[in-house]
């Protein structure tokens, strides 16, 4: 399965937000923009859908900016791809009409691979998807090492949660 560019740019935003120093309490949708050289346009549109679905709180103003609003244990993976995808389905069999539709088995095969990723990516939060805090220090000074963000977090245990000490994830209202 293939992922849309909005799902990419989504989950890096919420990646950023996530992993803000503590210090810092927002930031804009142009420091995102820059810091990934991301369309403005399309940033505003996935960050204006997860305002309005509750994982990002966007404050008006001079001052104002965006942050995470809850916790990033609270954003499972697989409601981001949902939330930003526009048709999971894997195959369209149905418009125009297919001529093998009745002993073409491709539809539930891949449906059944599609439930599986589904299933696995469910797994995981945003928590899961953050290294711990004493690293993101460098997160914001310094560029990673080639290899250090492909990390096989199919060997964590998702049910653990991560670290939070020193990082205000989220602010109540």
């Amino acid at each position: 399965m293939q992922l849309t560019k909005h799902t990419d740019y989504a989950f890096r935003a919420l990646i950023y937000l996530a992993s803000m120093p503590e210090d810092e309490d927002l930031t804009t949708i142009q420091r995102v923009v820059d810091e990934f050289d991301l369309s403005r346009n399309h940033m505003t549109k996935i960050i204006n859908k997860m305002v309005n679905h509750g994982w990002v709180k966007a404050i008006r103003g001079k001052q104002g900016g965006i942050r995470l609003a809850v916790a990033p244990e609270t954003i499972n993976a697989r409601d981001v791809v949902e939330l930003m995808e526009q048709t999971l389905t894997p195959v369209n069999c149905v418009a125009p009409e297919c001529s093998i539709s009745r002993v073409c088995r491709l539809r539930g095969v891949l449906a059944n691979a599609q439930n599986a990723y589904m299933d696995h990516i469910g797994q995981f939060t945003l928590a899961d998807m953050i290294t711990d805090p004493v690293v993101q220090v460098l997160h914001f000074s310094e560029p990673m090492a080639e290899d250090a963000g492909s990390a096989d977090v199919s060997t964590t245990n998702p049910a653990a949660p991560a670290s939070s000490q020193g990082v205000r994830y989220y602010q109540a209202d």
